[in-house]
């Protein structure tokens, strides 16, 4: 990848000597429009967690781009479109469960993140935790029980 310096150099003052300094190198148009597409996906994904119909075609088409597109500019994260829904709506799920005074139940809690099925959120809690949400919420009420990241 072959980065454009589209900027002239800066000058520094330092005790009477001047010294040219080469500003970073501006990123290709393309790569900054992959970031501002990831940027966009993620942020999308963070304000819609709560809709279990949440999948790529309805983020793509709300975005204004294709399935496609959507995917490919998720590729580098080495994370799927999939991946990271689920990744993000367990990291708020264990956020709400780690509250000490959260008197919401577990599945209350699963549903509004916009899982479909406590069977599946069970099994993605324990394949991310190592535990399962109970002993979230107990090492949230006890804070010297530990949990596996």
């Amino acid at each position: 990848m072959e980065l454009a310096y589209h900027q002239p150099l800066a000058m520094a003052q330092f005790g009477g000597a001047t010294t040219f300094r080469r500003p970073e190198p501006i990123p290709p148009r393309g790569e900054i429009l992959r970031r501002r597409r990831v940027d966009l996906i993620r942020d999308y994904v963070d304000q819609n967690l709560a809709n279990p119909d949440l999948d790529a075609p309805g983020t793509a088409r709300t975005l204004g781009m294709s399935v496609r597109s959507l995917h490919l500019a998720l590729a580098d994260s080495g994370e799927s479109f999939g991946q990271l829904l689920q990744r993000r709506r367990l990291e708020t799920c264990c956020a709400l469960l780690s509250r000490p005074d959260a008197g919401t139940s577990v599945a209350d809690i699963a549903f509004g993140c916009g899982f479909n099925s406590l069977s599946s959120f069970y099994r993605a809690f324990r394949r991310l935790r190592g535990a399962c949400p109970r002993d979230l919420r107990s090492a949230a009420d006890f804070p010297g029980l530990a949990l596996a990241a």
